[in-house]
């Protein structure tokens, strides 16, 4: 049986950079992915992510993206990929509405630079919205596109500059403590290899492989369009137009990225309230998918009412407080595990992998992971937790 320092499980956003978190340790690494290279099937393709420090949803997260927005600089100058581009950022909704205050209250308690807007401002500015008349936003200066097929490969390569083995198209089956210590990881090709250290970041399939944790996770499917707009596309270019989140009373939560000459406008609904089995979803972007995102354009950026160029469908991993699972298994020391989900966890992906990397080696880490714990949603893991301190 081949045996390594440590084993990741799913090559995705998290568990490649875990894959090179480990590898920066002179660990031998072997990382497993159940899909090809640059896998689409999970929660890390569609080509862009949002990397935004005034969170709306919990301001307590703005230190780790911050020093997220950082690690991905720093990737940048070690690999040479482009993977982050500085847009800046609106997030808009009803005056007193979640989305505005958790970003208002976000950028003041952490002192980033940013400015309020009303309807008109918004639409003077970026002429393309035209916004309730009862909409305010945050504008904050510092917040961008990640581009994910580049950062997933940087982080792949920096695990296999050092060393790490990475193996695709194997699916696992099964993990189990090993009789003489560490752990056996069995793919379903029948291989099985043993390690110290295990980690699994396998995303909307998490939930199989900690079975016994009972996590309440769900898994929604997620469509999203790249529409050709109407209007000139040099105004909405990166540079000149933010990532954005509008949200209305009619449309819930709606988002989009700057144009890329390569596939549009891309713009899509955060939560679309379809809950599916990750492995029976329905990968096709329908008519009836396509109709929603365009009654939300053609009301309020009717500009961008143009053919559909591309389409995809990604999964979120939903926990009930819109937040992560980041923890070690409490009855299997040397097991990390993540659902870094609910749709707003690619940004962190660095700062998320060298967490996973404390987690399995060292049993702990100094970021401050308290509100990932998986005990904080699962009563009974909390016994558990104790007992393994």
């Amino acid at each position: 049986m081949d045996t390594f320092d440590a084993i990741v499980v799913g090559l995705g956003a998290h568990g490649s950079a875990a894959a090179a978190a480990l590898a920066r340790r002179r660990l031998r690494v072997l990382g497993l992915e159940r899909f090809g290279r640059g896998e689409a099937m999970g929660s890390s393709g569609g080509r862009s992510r949002m990397i935004r420090l005034a969170h709306f949803e919990h301001p307590w997260l703005v230190p780790l993206a911050s020093a997220s927005w950082d690690r991905w600089r720093a990737l940048e100058q070690e690999t040479g990929a482009a993977i982050l581009a500085e847009t800046g950022g609106l997030y808009a909704g009803p005056a007193g509405s979640p989305i505005v205050e958790g970003a208002q209250e976000s950028a003041a308690r952490h002192g980033l630079a940013h400015e309020v807007l009303d309807a008109e401002e918004i639409h003077t500015r970026w002429p393309i919205f035209e916004p309730p008349d009862d909409t305010a936003a945050v504008h904050e200066a510092k917040a961008g596109v990640l581009r994910t097929d580049h950062a997933n490969a940087a982080h792949l390569g920096v695990a296999e500059r050092a060393g790490a083995q990475l193996r695709f198209d194997r699916r696992l089956v099964d993990w189990r403590p090993a009789s003489g210590g560490g752990f056996e990881v069995e793919t379903a090709d029948g291989a099985v290899v043993g390690s110290a250290y295990l980690v699994l970041a396998t995303g909307p399939w998490i939930g199989e492989f900690v079975p016994d944790l009972r996590l309440p996770l769900v898994v929604e499917r997620e469509a999203v369009g790249w529409f050709e707009p109407r209007v000139p596309v040099e105004p909405l270019r990166t540079g000149t137009f933010p990532l954005w989140v509008l949200a209305t009373a009619e449309h819930g939560a709606m988002y989009g990225i700057p144009y890329d000459d390569e596939l549009g406008l891309k713009v899509s609904r955060h939560h679309w309230g379809v809950y599916v089995d990750p492995e029976l979803v329905d990968r096709t972007f329908s008519a009836a998918d396509e109709a929603r995102i365009r009654a939300f354009i053609q009301r309020h950026m009717p500009g961008a009412d143009g053919p559909v160029r591309t389409s995809s469908i990604c999964l979120y991993t939903n926990m009930p407080d819109e937040t992560f699972v980041i923890d070690r298994h409490p009855a299997a020391p040397g097991v990390a595990f993540a659902s870094a989900c609910s749709g707003h966890g690619f940004k962190f992906a660095p700062v998320i992998g060298e967490i996973l990397a404390d987690l399995a080696v060292d049993g702990s880490t100094a970021w401050p992971i308290e509100p990932f714990r998986a005990n904080r949603v699962v009563p009974a893991l909390r016994e558990l937790r104790r007992a393994d301190r």
